[in-house]
This record gives structure tokens, C-alpha cells and sequence, in this order.
């Protein structure tokens, strides 16, 4: 299909396929432009900022300004091909503190371990890290051959080689925002324009500023901070939802302070009760009773606290029970009722702002697009915003010719081939319709061996692949290997001895043998389907994908580990025959409850993934502050007063607490993940109160308990349950029996239709295509029944198939 030039000169041909005449394409090709970047945003359902935020390339009449405009528009289309990879160096960046030596040992310290074994070599790659992080001997409580400074043994980075990568990266992030310079022309007025547009670009321009500063001074110390900020500033979902739990916090802490006068009332009521008794050992005073109960509110130590008194009295009973009653059973869980409604209301309010983002921006574009005022737009005005929207706007699919055609043809449903405005504001539902040529299905068998196909015996085994006793044929083989691995594993299922595992000469038996013809069956299933279905079709089905890869895993783990008979880890081999029950799992795929199950999970996860990103966040945050803070505390090293103090905390190293310390970044992770499943985390604490002295170290774990424990964790169960019914609903509706919209047979996620009744007779489109669903950055549930029947419409219904 022939294009239409939407540029001002002759300078510019090479965006565009044919010329125009270039004083009828000037004040035209602004227009269709704007109209262009408006349609993107109602399609992305967001705007950092109005059209006129952004430089036009397509709006100046000046031939000097010609150059300037065709570096925009290249600057333009690299930023956006170019944005996952930003994004991609950003979280390189972000997961440099992970890997590199640890700031609280990078400095030269009086430890005597590290006198007696320091070299140059290993001070200017490491500093004092890897000198203490390799130190093992007799520990302060007499234990041999173990850590001295427990860790999690992922310093695999020397300090040089992360700078080196960090400037890589911030050298990567400034040419990117280089680019996106380029893509406003250069002017810092369209480049920091106010609003979104402007803090953002703002932040990131101060962050790299910072991160350079710090690289070139060598004070790395608040990098970590830094390179989170500037991360946080490419993740449009993190930010959305960090701003929601902001907007949470008011409703929250009204809740948190309800529980707080309860605290501290029944503290004081503790402290005098229990004066001059056992139980008063953990009500010495106000703090600490409010200390004690906080802890009861977290389970962590009942009913245990409760123990010295109600064993002198069962009244007092009603002193515990009361206060458990009212504060965890009831305000905690109205913590998380506040959670879910104040969510859901976020949830509401973004999608109605969508729906009116996307009504606006398509009534502005439309306007633009018609400059007489007929109430329509013509073929020709729609054919050259695809054609911007195609070159100069990657961030929206790309169409074909003979998409574009089909998009027209759904939009004009009247078929009076031009668009009115309520046909316009279908535009961002139309590119939410992912279509596939039904050609493409086709596989190489039917392509390049059509005798073959048509063949009698080749469509028997056809049918007899699709059929159901094809799949049911291979869950009895899957039961079968099931059992026969039971059978080969049963000495260690029950307990019995298995001898010397070095020495095992079970492996090639009958058994692995009989595991070698299973193996081979799993193959042949998968070169049968892929040959009868061709890969495209194939794949996309999970149940096919899991098969795939569980039986690609299997062939190279056991080609390597027992046909060159040169690698004898009994474990691993071990761990390979189980890779093959993973297979059982398909066997799920045949329970209706179960497949649903799996559905809805499938659906709700990218809804709680940006949640889960802010939790992630934090917890970065909190170990990142913990490494400063408490890095090298927890020590098992004698000649080191601090090991010396921990041996007083008895319930700390009675329980072998040891690695859960800050010592480095994925030893303070464990340490906050183990805080969020709350149990036992007092005993966790109690390793730091004794080695800093100080009780002021509670402080730094009840602000992570409130923020993750107390309001993420409860904004994630929301978003869990929330986003199960809503998805429930949808996929009843989606998968409901032979639902019929308006004409069309929607079946599964897909709505098959002829391309040829939707595009009409001028457009040229031959063949039948496929259209489902496609969300791309959507908040909002897609009812895909809804989103059908405005796009097709009553007069142009595709058919059905």
C-alpha cells in the first residue's frame, strides 16, 4: 500500500515513501503529528506532558531548521528502541551493591586478623573485605573450621572493576538522556517541561550528577541510594504504585495510632500490675512493656510473655486475651481493610482517569484532524497518522500496510469510508486487537510438502495428535515414569540406608534404562505436536512450553551426565531423575479447577508485580542502610570485642543466627525477607542490641515491620484478592460456552474472523486473520466481550469461525 509524505521538504523524503507538494504538506503535517503523539498517549494511557511540551519536527517552516528536525525525529526513534536498554543498565547498576565489596570493610581497620594477612594486592582490589570474608579458624564460642565474618560469599566484583562498570552505565544513562535532548531539539524549554515531564528528567539529570561526583572522589558510600533513585525514575509502575501507598499513609496511620494508644495503655496498666512479680521482668518500664506487647502483637512471643504470670494467676488471662482480641484480631485486620478499600479506590479512580485521558486526547486528535469542521476524517488523515505512528512512534506497534487497512476497516463501521467521532474514539480499543495472518500458522509439512499433507495417512496422524486420547495417552506415560521413580527411590523415601552416595553404582540400571524410553516418548511428543501444529501455534500454549522445556532440560542434563560418563555428582544426577516427575505437573492442566486456577495466577501477576517492586525497593533500601549501619557486627571472630558480646545474646546464638547479619547485601536481604515472615525476628534483633550496645536498634526494625510487614504486605494480600475475583469474573465471561457477541464466536482469548468482510472491497487485504486481546500497559481489567463489540460494531461483524 502506497504512503503519504508527512514532512516539509524535499530534505526529508527519506521518512516517508512518496513526496508531496511541500507548501500543501506544512501546515498539515503539524496536525497529523500532534494528533499522532495524542493517539499514542490514549493508546499507552498516559502523558507526561501536553502536545505542545514536545518539540514538532513536522511544525517549522524554516529550511534551517530542516537538520535540526531530522535529528529529532532519529533521536526520537532511538530513545524509544533504546529504553529497555536503559532500563536493563539501570537495574545492572542497581545490583552492582550486591556484588561488590561492601563499604564498612573497604577501609584499612586495626582488626588483627586483618594486620597478620593484609597484602597490597588485596587491599587495592578489596580493601579489607575479602581478608575477612575468607577468614575461617576457631571461632569466640570455640567452634572450628568456621566463618568469621559470616556472609553470603557473592563478592565477586573487586572495587575498581565497579567503578569501572559504574561508569559504564552512568555513561550509557547521560548519552540516553542525550537522546531524549535530541528528540525535544535541543531546547531545555520542551525538555524540562513543567509537570511529570520536568521532575523527572530533573531528578535523573541531579542523580547522574551525584553518582559522577561520588565515582570521581572516590566516596562511593551513598551509591547504593543513588543508583535505586535513578532506577525508580524508568519504572512508570513502581512510581504509580509508591504514590498510592504515599497517598495510603494518612488512612493508615490513623489506624496505627488507635493501636498505639492500646499499647501504651495496657503498658502502663502492665508496669503497675506486674510490679514486684516475675512477669515484671518484661514490663520494667513503660518503653519496654510497650515493647513487649508490640511483639505480641506480632506473635513472635506468644503466648510465652504471658507464661510468668498466668501461672501465678489465670485471671490475669483477661489481660492477655483481651489485648490480643482488640489489637491483633481486630485492629490489625482492619489495617488490612483500610489497605484493600483505599487500593480498590486507587484502582477505581485510575481507571476512570484512563477512560477520560483516552476520551480527551481522541477528541483533541480528532479535532486536529478534521481543521474544516465536517464532523469526519478522511482515509487519507488516517493513513498518515499510522504512517507517523510507524516511523516515528515505536512505542506503538508497528502495523503492516494490510493492518492499517484492517485498523481503518474496524474503525468505519458504517462503512461510509471516512471516521466520525465516535468511530475516532475507538482508536485506542482497535490497537489493543493484536492481529495474526492465519497464514502464518501454517506449518512446514503444508508449506513446502503440501503431497504430504494432503496425504490419507498423514491427516490420521493429524487427528490423531490433536485428538484428546493423544494427551491422555501421554499422562498415562507420565504416571507410569511417575511410578517407576518411585519404585528406583524407595529405599531413600522410606528411610533406609542407600549406601556410600559416592559409590553409587545404581544409576545405570534397568532403571535408567526404562528413564532413557520415557525420555525418548517426551520427544517424540514434541516433534509430533510441533510438526502437526508448526511452532507459532505450538508455543503458544503454556502447557506445551513447560513441556518443552522440562524435556529439553532432561535430554542435555542427561546426555552430559551419563553418556560421556565423566561427570559422577550423585546429587545432580538425582536431582535430573526428579526433573522428569516435574512433567506430573501437567496432569494439573487436565482439572477444570486447576486450570482456572492457573489462569487467574497467570492473569494477577503482572498486576502485583509493581507492588512487589516497591517492596523490593524498600527492602533495598533497609539492607542497604543496614550494611552502613551494622555491617561486620555480627563476627564470630575472637580477637574481636564485638564477637565477644554476642555470646551474651544466648537466644541468638543458641539458635546459630550467625549469617543473618549486614555484613553484605544478600545477607541483609535474608534478614528483612525473615522479618517479613515475622517469626522469630525478636531473636534476630537481639544480636544487634547486644553487639551495638544500644536498644536504639529497634527503631531501625520497627519502621521496616510498619512499612513492609504492616502496609505492603497488606497492600499486596489486597491486590492478591482484589485482583482474583476481578479476574475470575473476566475469565468466566472470556471462557464461557460458545459466548456469542454480536456475531462473534469468541473462544478462548482469540475472536477468528475474514479479514475481508472487515476491510471491505478497496482495501486489497486477501486472506483470514486472528485478533485477540493485546493489554499493553493497561491498569484497567480488559472485558474483551466490550472491547469486541465497540470495535466490530452490529454492521460490520467479523465471522465466525
Amino acid at each position: 500500500m502506497e504512503t503519504t509524505s508527512l514532512f516539509s521538504s524535499d530534505k526529508m523524503s527519506k521518512y516517508s515513501s512518496t513526496h508531496r507538494n511541500e507548501r500543501e504538506m506544512r501546515p498539515r503535517g503539524s496536525r497529523v503529528s500532534q494528533a499522532a503523539m495524542l493517539i499514542r498517549d490514549a493508546y499507552l494511557g498516559f502523558q507526561d506532558a501536553p502536545v505542545e511540551g514536545y518539540y514538532d519536527p513536522y511544525s517549522y517552516d524554516n529550511e534551517i531548521r530542516t537538520v535540526r528536525n531530522q535529528i529529532s525525529v532519529v533521536c526520537g526513534r532511538l530513545v524509544v528502541q533504546l529504553r529497555g536498554v536503559a532500563v536493563f543498565v539501570c537495574w545492572v547498576q542497581f545490583m552492582l551493591t550486591f556484588f561488590e565489596p561492601p563499604t564498612w570493610c573497604r577501609d584499612v581497620s586495626d582488626l588483627q586478623i586483618v594486620a597478620t594477612s593484609r597484602g597490597d594486592d588485596i587491599i587495592n582490589e578489596f580493601g579489607d573485605c575479602k581478608i575477612l570474608f575468607e577468614a575461617f579458624g576457631v571461632t569466640a564460642d570455640m567452634e572450628e573450621n568456621k566463618a568469621l565474618y559470616p556472609n553470603f560469599d557473592a563478592m565477586l566484583l573487586t572495587i575498581s572493576q565497579s567503578r569501572s562498570i559504574e561508569i559504564g552505565c552512568v555513561g550509557f544513562i547521560a548519552m540516553y538522556m542525550l537522546l531524549q535532548f535530541g528528540d525535544d531539539g535541543f531546547f531545555p524549554s520542551f525538555f524540562f517541561y513543567r509537570g511529570y515531564k520536568r521532575w523527572i528528567r530533573a531528578s535523573q539529570c541531579v542523580i547522574l550528577i551525584m553518582l559522577l561526583l561520588s565515582i570521581l572522589i572516590g566516596n562511593t558510600t551513598f551509591n547504593p541510594f543513588l543508583r535505586m533513585a535513578i532506577l525508580g525514575t524508568f519504572l512508570r509502575g513502581f512510581q504509580r504504585e509508591l504514590l498510592t501507598l504515599i497517598k495510603m499513609i494518612p488512612d493508615v496511620l490513623y489506624v496505627l495510632s488507635m493501636l498505639g494508644i492500646i499499647v501504651l495503655f495496657y503498658a502502663w496498666f502492665g508496669v503497675v500490675m506486674f510490679v514486684d512479680s516475675p512477669q515484671g521482668r518484661t514490663f520494667p518500664n513503660l518503653l519496654e512493656g510497650m515493647w513487649t506487647l508490640w511483639i505480641s502483637v506480632t506473635t513472635a512471643n506468644y503466648p510465652d510473655v504471658s507464661m510468668d504470670s498466668y501461672s501465678e494467676n489465670r485471671l490475669v488471662a483477661i489481660y492477655w486475651v483481651s489485648f490480643m482480641v482488640i489489637s491483633f484480631f481486630y485492629i490489625m485486620n482492619l489495617i488490612l481493610a483500610v489497605c484493600t478499600q483505599q487500593y480498590d479506590k486507587s484502582i477505581n479512580f485510575r481507571k476512570v482517569s484512563r477512560e477520560k485521558l483516552a476520551k480527551k486526547l481522541l477528541s483533541d486528535a480528532f479535532t486536529l484532524l478534521d481543521q474544516k469542521d465536517q464532523g469526519f476524517v478522511s482515509r487519507e488523515s488516517i493513513m498518515n497518522v499510522m504512517t507517523i505512528l510507524n516511523q516515528d512512534m515505536p512505542e506503538v506497534k508497528t502495523m503492516s500496510s494490510e493492518e492499517k487497512s484492517i485498523i481503518y476497516a474496524l474503525l468505519d463501521k458504517n462503512g461510509s469510508d471516512s471516521i466520525c467521532l465516535d468511530e475516532f474514539l475507538d482508536w485506542s480499543l482497535v490497537m489493543l486487537l493484536n492481529l495474526s495472518k492465519e497464514s502464518d500458522y501454517a506449518t512446514l509439512v503444508e508449506t513446502k510438502l503440501p503431497y504430504v499433507y494432503h496425504s490419507q495417512w498423514y491427516t490420521q496422524l493429524s487427528d490423531a495428535v490433536k485428538s484428546n486420547r493423544f494427551d491422555t495417552a501421554i499422562d498415562v506415560i507420565l504416571v507410569l515414569n511417575a511410578m517407576t521413580i518411585l519404585m528406583q527411590d524407595y529405599s531413600m523415601l522410606v528411610g533406609h540406608d542407600t549406601g556410600d552416595p559416592e559409590n553409587d553404582e545404581t544409576l545405570d540400571t534397568k532403571w535408567e534404562k526404562l528413564e532413557t524410553l520415557f525420555t525418548a516418548l517426551y520427544v517424540l511428543e514434541v516433534m509430533l505436536k510441533v510438526t502437526i501444529n508448526g511452532w507459532k501455534k505450538y508455543k503458544e500454549s503454556a502447557r506445551n512450553l513447560f513441556d518443552f522445556f522440562v524435556t529439553c532440560m532432561t535430554i542435555l542434563a542427561s546426555f552430559y551426565v551419563y553418556y560421556p560418563n565423566t561427570y559422577n555428582n550423585t546429587n545432580l544426577i538425582r536431582f535430573i531423575v526428579m526433573a522428569r516427575v516435574l512433567r506430573l505437573v501437567r496432569l494439573l492442566f487436565a482439572i477444570e479447577s486447576f486450570r482456572l486456577l492457573g489462569a487467574i495466577t497467570l492473569d494477577i501477576l503482572p498486576a502485583s508485580r509493581d507492588i512487589f517492586l516497591v517492596l523490593m525497593f524498600v527492602a533495598y533500601f533497609f539492607a542497604t542502610s543496614g550494611q552502613l549501619l551494622y555491617g561486620g557486627y555480627i563476627t564470630r571472630d575472637p580477637s574481636n570485642p564485638l564477637s565477644h558480646a554476642l555470646l551474651e545474646a544466648k537466644d541468638f546464638t543458641s539458635s546459630a543466627y550467625w549469617p543473618n547479619n549486614f555484613n553484605d547485601m544478600f545477607s541483609g536481604m535474608n534478614v528483612l525477607f525473615n522479618l517479613l515472615v515475622v517469626n522469630n525476628w525478636t531473636t534476630c534483633i537481639q544480636g544487634f542490641e547486644y553487639t551495638t550496645g544500644s536498644k536504639t536498634v529497634r527503631f531501625f526494625f520497627l519502621f521496616f515491620h510498619l512499612i513492609c510487614v504492616t502496609g505492603i504486605s497488606n497492600v499486596i494480600t489486597s491486590v492478591v484478592i482484589t485482583s482474583f475475583f476481578q479476574q475470575l469474573e473476566v475469565i468466566e465471561h472470556r471462557y464461557g460456552p460458545n459466548e456469542r457477541v454480536d456475531g462473534t464466536s469468541i473462544r478462548g482469548s482469540r475472536a477468528f474472523f475474514a479479514a475481508s468482510v472487515l476491510t471491505g472491497t478497496n482495501t486489497g487485504v486477501q486472506g483470514k486473520y486472528s485478533a485477540h486481546i493485546q493489554a499493553v500497559n493497561f491498569d484497567v481489567d480488559i472485558d474483551e466481550r466490550a472491547v469486541m463489540r465497540r470495535v466490530f460494531g452490529r454492521s460490520n461483524t467479523p465471522d465466525s469461525k
